[in-house]
């Protein structure tokens, strides 16, 4: 996996210890996911191409982590990979905005990696799964800040958060007859998170080190419901119980001053905990015709559960429930290049992705396209989405691109 993050230097306009944050934060409080809180499973980059709706078409394996029900809609034997290109623009985040140090625009960070893959088998009635992906990004925009005195370089600091989380699904799919099924995930996810603060006074060397680590971990289950009401309509429900997730994490703060011969460690360590919330998905998909069709999908979040611990206390996050939508339109038509047929869907999609803080209150609306090119047994998909929130005032964008290789036997 590969990471980039943008940078800023800031010029502090006067020589002080660095204040910590003082204001509330909202969007981006240190356990926030890049770019929103509202993730179900993994979208590919066919369901990126549609709006980030993945529980109601099968493309492939992915979709297990949405709703396995849909893993009767594959092929006998099916694969995929998946890289994505994803970032978001924060204004208020850690340090940032928070107390002394301000910027006078909005920070970049962006993450590149490898961050889906997995295989389906179908065997009669019967579907199974296996499947990895990168359900959530924690970085944000590295920064470094000065101070300068008569145009010397008197202190210095730098800030970076990274971190990720992996989840792994098994998932298994049944058909229940007249266009019923029901399938069953069970993901197990780990993943760190760091933080960490260097602050240093360049002429008594005086520094501060801040340090935070944690290890992430859950184990959780996802179930799912389609059923074909006509050969036009299909409905479908996925439903993604609360759970909690754990986090060891520790702490490191050292002080160091060399003029007076004093160094101070302390550490610490404490067993932290995300109370996580219930995601319900109701999702639909209608033909217009042979080669037209339309699905849409709605997604509640019930963040006014969400609870954290942090290094032994209890965090306080205003949330409070939330509802998703997503509208898409694909077409498929068929053409032959070089005497081979081949197949090519296109995707539109539009989203409206509220974010849980009641302060302020906060959406990101959303556009979405994307195309899927079919050769024989292998299709290209590539999706790319782009949004912009309004409620903080600061016009956040957040965007992702993806693409997928997937076969199918």
């Amino acid at each position: 996996m590969k990471k980039n993050k943008t940078g800023l230097i800031f010029l502090l306009l006067f020589f002080a210890p660095l204040l910590p944050g003082q204001t509330v934060i909202g969007q981006y409080e240190e356990e926030a996911p890049l770019r929103t809180w509202n993730i179900l499973g993994f979208v590919s980059a066919a369901g990126l191409g549609r709006g980030n709706i993945m529980t109601v078409i099968a493309d492939s394996p992915a979709v297990a982590l949405s709703n396995p029900a849909l893993l009767l809609d594959l092929p006998r034997f099916c694969f995929f990979l998946n890289g994505s290109t994803e970032g978001a623009s924060l204004f208020r985040f850690a340090l940032v905005n928070t107390g002394v140090l301000q910027s006078m625009s909005n920070l970049w960070a962006k993450t590149t990696a490898l961050d889906g893959g997995g295989l389906s088998l179908k065997l009669g009635g019967w579907a199974l799964s296996f499947g990895v992906a990168i359900t959530e990004y924690f970085d944000r925009p590295s920064v470094r800040a000065e101070s300068l005195a008569n145009n010397q370089l008197v202190y210095e600091l730098h800030f970076g958060q990274e971190g990720f989380l992996r989840t792994w699904n098994m998932a298994l799919a049944r058909t229940l007859g007249r266009g019923f099924a029901i399938g069953l995930g069970l993901n197990y996810a780990t993943g760190t998170m760091e933080i960490v603060t260097n602050e240093t006074w360049i002429k008594s060397g005086l520094s501060i080190k801040d340090e935070k680590k944690s290890r992430l971990s859950e184990f959780h289950f996802n179930w799912g419901l389609s059923a074909d009401i006509s050969q036009s309509l299909r409905l479908t429900i996925s439903l993604q119980p609360p759970h909690r997730r754990h986090k060891n994490s520790s702490s490191l703060y050292e002080y160091s001053a060399p003029a007076g011969k004093t160094s101070i460690v302390i550490q610490g360590e404490a067993e932290d905990s995300m109370d996580l919330p219930l995601i319900l998905s109701v999702g639909s998909r209608y033909f217009l015709g042979p080669k037209w069709w339309v699905c849409g999908e709605t997604n509640f979040f019930s963040w006014s559960k969400y609870k954290l611990t942090w290094f032994g206390e209890e965090e306080t996050r205003n949330f409070r429930d939330v509802i998703r939508f997503a509208l898409a339109i694909e077409n498929m038509s068929s053409f032959f290049l070089f005497g081979q047929p081949l197949s090519l869907t296109s995707r539109v999609g539009v989203q409206v992705d509220p974010q849980p803080m009641k302060a302020p209150r906060s959406t990101y609306t959303g556009l979405s396209s994307g195309l899927g090119l079919r050769w024989k047994y292998l299709r290209l998909d590539f999706g790319a989405s782009w949004g912009q929130e309004k409620g903080s005032g600061k016009s956040l964008q957040v965007f992702r691109s993806s693409l997928s290789l997937t076969g199918y036997f």
